[in-house]
Protein backbone atom coordinates (compact mmCIF):
# COMPACT_ATOMS: atom_id res chain seq x y z
CA UNK A 1 0.00 0.00 0.00
CA UNK A 2 1.25 3.84 -0.70
CA UNK A 3 -0.23 6.72 -0.40
CA UNK A 4 0.63 9.87 -3.35
CA UNK A 5 0.35 13.48 -2.30
CA UNK A 6 -0.34 14.74 -6.00
CA UNK A 7 -0.43 18.58 -7.58
CA UNK A 8 -2.15 19.52 -10.66
CA UNK A 9 -1.21 22.02 -12.84
CA UNK A 10 -3.15 23.61 -16.07
CA UNK A 11 -6.53 23.87 -16.63
CA UNK A 12 -7.97 21.81 -14.32
CA UNK A 13 -10.41 24.20 -12.34
CA UNK A 14 -14.00 24.92 -13.67
CA UNK A 15 -13.80 22.27 -16.66
CA UNK A 16 -14.81 18.94 -14.66
CA UNK A 17 -11.28 17.94 -14.12
CA UNK A 18 -12.17 16.73 -9.80
CA UNK A 19 -14.98 15.01 -11.41
CA UNK A 20 -12.83 13.30 -14.50
CA UNK A 21 -10.78 12.40 -11.42
CA UNK A 22 -12.91 10.93 -9.41
CA UNK A 23 -14.64 8.46 -11.86
CA UNK A 24 -10.45 7.31 -12.81
CA UNK A 25 -10.13 6.77 -8.84
CA UNK A 26 -13.24 4.87 -8.42
CA UNK A 27 -12.69 2.39 -11.37
CA UNK A 28 -8.76 1.74 -10.59
CA UNK A 29 -10.07 0.93 -6.64
CA UNK A 30 -8.20 4.30 -5.38
CA UNK A 31 -8.77 6.19 -1.90
CA UNK A 32 -8.76 9.48 -1.67
CA UNK A 33 -9.92 12.63 -2.07
CA UNK A 34 -9.58 15.69 -4.24
CA UNK A 35 -9.96 19.48 -3.90
CA UNK A 36 -9.00 22.76 -5.49
CA UNK A 37 -6.01 24.68 -3.99
CA UNK A 38 -6.44 28.66 -3.85
CA UNK A 39 -3.87 29.31 -6.95
CA UNK A 40 -5.38 27.19 -9.30
CA UNK A 41 -4.02 23.87 -9.26
CA UNK A 42 -5.48 21.17 -7.75
CA UNK A 43 -4.66 18.70 -4.91
CA UNK A 44 -5.17 14.59 -4.86
CA UNK A 45 -4.57 12.15 -1.73
CA UNK A 46 -4.62 8.82 -3.36
CA UNK A 47 -3.86 5.56 -1.38
CA UNK A 48 -3.62 2.20 -3.07
CA UNK A 49 -1.30 -0.28 -4.40
CA UNK A 50 1.77 0.87 -6.18
CA UNK A 51 0.52 -0.82 -9.37
CA UNK A 52 -2.93 1.28 -9.53
CA UNK A 53 -1.18 4.26 -8.18
CA UNK A 54 1.02 4.27 -11.48
CA UNK A 55 -1.88 3.43 -13.73
CA UNK A 56 -4.11 6.24 -11.89
CA UNK A 57 -1.15 8.50 -11.97
CA UNK A 58 -0.72 7.91 -15.78
CA UNK A 59 -5.03 8.70 -16.35
CA UNK A 60 -5.41 11.77 -14.87
CA UNK A 61 -3.12 13.30 -17.23
CA UNK A 62 -5.87 14.72 -19.47
CA UNK A 63 -5.27 16.40 -22.37
CA UNK A 64 -8.70 16.47 -23.57
CA UNK A 65 -10.58 19.92 -24.63
CA UNK A 66 -11.39 21.97 -22.38
CA UNK A 67 -9.28 20.07 -19.51
CA UNK A 68 -5.38 20.41 -19.98
CA UNK A 69 -2.79 19.15 -17.52
CA UNK A 70 0.44 20.84 -17.72
CA UNK A 71 2.16 18.95 -15.06
CA UNK A 72 1.37 16.42 -12.22
CA UNK A 73 4.11 16.59 -8.99
CA UNK A 74 4.19 13.49 -6.50
CA UNK A 75 5.28 13.10 -3.47
CA UNK A 76 4.82 10.03 -1.87
CA UNK A 77 3.96 9.52 1.91
CA UNK A 78 3.48 6.25 4.52
CA UNK A 79 -0.38 5.36 4.12
CA UNK A 80 -2.40 5.95 6.56
CA UNK A 81 -5.50 4.33 5.39
CA UNK A 82 -7.56 7.31 6.47
CA UNK A 83 -10.11 7.24 3.66
CA UNK A 84 -12.79 4.61 3.31
CA UNK A 85 -13.46 6.02 -0.37
CA UNK A 86 -12.72 8.15 -2.80
CA UNK A 87 -14.47 11.87 -2.37
CA UNK A 88 -14.09 14.96 -4.35
CA UNK A 89 -13.62 17.98 -1.27
CA UNK A 90 -15.93 21.10 -2.69
CA UNK A 91 -15.78 24.52 -1.06
CA UNK A 92 -18.43 26.66 0.01
CA UNK A 93 -21.63 25.69 -2.11
CA UNK A 94 -22.06 29.44 -3.26
CA UNK A 95 -19.05 29.26 -4.68
CA UNK A 96 -18.67 26.10 -6.42
CA UNK A 97 -22.32 26.78 -8.17
CA UNK A 98 -21.00 30.07 -9.23
CA UNK A 99 -18.00 28.16 -10.61
CA UNK A 100 -19.82 25.62 -12.53
CA UNK A 101 -22.57 28.22 -14.05
CA UNK A 102 -19.01 30.19 -15.32
CA UNK A 103 -18.31 26.46 -16.56
CA UNK A 104 -21.30 25.95 -18.48
CA UNK A 105 -21.86 29.96 -19.42
CA UNK A 106 -18.26 29.43 -21.42
CA UNK A 107 -19.21 26.22 -23.14
CA UNK A 108 -22.02 27.30 -24.10
CA UNK A 109 -20.74 30.49 -25.89
CA UNK A 110 -18.14 27.57 -27.50
CA UNK A 111 -21.09 26.52 -28.83
CA UNK A 112 -22.88 29.14 -29.84
CA UNK A 113 -19.53 30.26 -32.11
CA UNK A 114 -19.22 26.76 -33.47
CA UNK A 115 -22.90 27.37 -34.84
CA UNK A 116 -22.19 31.20 -36.01
CA UNK A 117 -19.35 29.84 -38.28
CA UNK A 118 -21.09 26.63 -39.88
CA UNK A 119 -24.34 29.12 -41.13
CA UNK A 120 -22.01 31.75 -42.91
Amino acid sequence: MKKAEIIVKGEVQRVGYRDAVEKIARKLNIKGCVENLIHYDVKILAESEEESLKRFMEAIKIKKYPIDVESVEVKYQAPTDEFKYFEIKRGDPQEELGKRLDYIINILQGVGEKHDTMQI
